[in-house]
C-alpha cells in the first residue's frame, strides 16, 4: 500500500514514516527541502520535493496512495504574525484535503492538537465532547481549530477523515522545536540550577511518541470517518513531572522558582527591545501561558475504539533519558 505523509522532517511525521516503512509500507513523503538533514531515510521512502501550500506538488507526491497523514502543521509560538499560521495550518490542510478528495483517498489522518479544546477545569479530564469554553491563546491554537473545521467540510464532501487530538509529547526523535519536554530533561541532566515559573501544580498531559506513531497507524484500519480521537498519556503536574525526572537520572539540580507575574513582564520588556532592534523574540506571555495551562485529558475514547495503549510515564522517561544521554 502506497500513503503520503507530510512533516516528515518533524518529530511526529518523521518516527512514523520510518515505522510505517519497517512495516512494509510504499511511503511517499512530501519536503520542501530534498537536502534535509532531517529526512527520513529507508528503501521503502520516496521523496517528493514540494510543499502543502503547493496544490500541483500535493497532488503530484499523493498520486497512486491509497492514505495520507497530514503531520506537518507550522508551530512556533513566539511568531506574531498569524498569516504564517494560516497559509500553513489552514490553507496548507485545504490543499491536502482538495488534493485528497480528486484522488479518492480511502482515509484521510490529520494529526491535531489537544490544545483546541482549550484549558481543563478543576479536576475534569478534557474530552472529545468537550466544547471549548475559553478563548484561543495564540493563533497556533486557532488556526489548528480553523482545520480542523475544513477538515470536518471535507468529511462531508465524502471524503473519509479521522482527526488525531495528541497531547504533549516526549521520547526519542528528532530534536526539534516542538518537543519542548526532551529540551527540559536535558536541561535537568546538565545544568545545577533551573529557573522555572512558579506554576508548578499546573497540570498537563504527556504521551510517548511510539504510542502516538502506533496511534496514527492503528487510525488506518479503526478509526471511523468524522471522528476526533484524543491521543494521550498520564496526566502529570510540573512539580511530580520534576520529582520523576530527578529520581530516573539521580539529579541534584535545584529547581528555582520565579513568580509567574514577574516573569511575565521581563520577557514583555526583554521582546519590546528585541522587537525595536529587530531581533528574534524570546520566551513570549502566549508561550508562557500555553505552558502553564491545565490540560488534564482523557484517551479512554482511543483505547476502547483504536486499541490505543498508554506507555507509563516512568517507562517512558527512562527511554528517554537513555536516548537523550546516548546521544548528548
Amino acid at each position: 500500500m502506497n500513503v503520503l505523509i507530510t512533516g516528515s522532517t518533524g518529530y511526529i511525521g518523521h518516527q512514523l514514516a520510518l515505522e510505517l516503512a519497517l512495516k512494509g509500507y510504499q511511503v511517499h513523503a512530501l519536503v520542501r527541502n530534498l537536502k534535509s538533514e532531517a529526512i527520513p531515510k529507508h528503501k521503502n521512502i520516496q521523496l517528493f520535493e514540494g510543499d502543502i501550500c503547493d496544490l500541483k506538488s500535493v497532488l503530484c507526491a499523493m498520486k497512486n496512495c491509497q492514505m495520507v497523514f497530514h503531520t506537518a502543521a507550522y508551530t512556533n509560538l513566539k511568531c506574531n504574525k498569524i498569516d504564517s499560521f494560516y497559509s500553513v495550518n489552514v490553507d496548507g490542510t485545504k490543499n491536502m484535503l482538495e488534493a485528497a478528495l480528486q484522488h479518492k483517498i480511502s482515509r484521510f489522518i490529520y494529526t491535531s492538537t489537544l490544545s483546541v479544546y482549550g484549558p481543563s477545569y478543576k479536576n475534569v479530564s478534557i474530552t472529545e465532547s468537550q466544547p471549548r469554553l475559553a478563548s484561543y491563546m495564540n493563533d497556533y491554537e486557532l488556526t489548528k481549530s480553523m482545520s480542523e473545521d475544513v477538515v470536518s467540510s471535507y468529511e462531508q464532501k465524502g471524503l473519509p477523515c479521522v482527526i488525531l487530538n495528541v497531547s504533549r509529547v516526549y521520547g526519542p526523535g528528532l530534536k526539534t522545536y516542538s518537543n519542548g519536554v526532551n529540551k527540559l530533561i536535558l536541561s535537568m541532566i546538565k545544568n545545577d540550577f533551573l529557573f522555572v515559573p512558579s506554576r508548578l501544580n499546573s497540570i498537563a498531559n504527556y504521551v510517548f511518541i511510539k504510542d502516538v506513531v502506533n496511534a496514527h497507524i492503528s487510525a488506518m484500519d479503526n478509526g471511523i470517518s468524522g471522528e476526533k480521537y484524543i491521543i494521550g498519556g498520564e496526566n502529570l503536574s510540573y512539580s511530580k513531572l520534576f520529582n520523576i525526572i530527578k529520581h530516573i537520572t539521580k539529579s541534584r539540580i535545584k529547581i528555582v522558582k520565579i513568580h509567574f507575574s514577574f516573569l511575565k513582564a521581563c520577557f514583555s520588556i526583554i521582546n519590546g527591545c528585541k522587537r525595536i532592534l529587530g531581533q528574534p523574540l524570546s520566551m513570549t506571555s502566549n508561550v508562557l501561558d500555553s505552558l502553564f495551562t491545565n490540560r488534564r485529558s482523557s484517551s479512554e475514547k482511543a483505547i476502547s475504539s483504536l486499541n490505543y495503549t498508554v506507555t507509563s510515564i516512568e517507562s517512558g522517561l527512562i527511554q528517554t533519558i537513555n536516548y537523550l544521554i546516548q546521544k548528548s
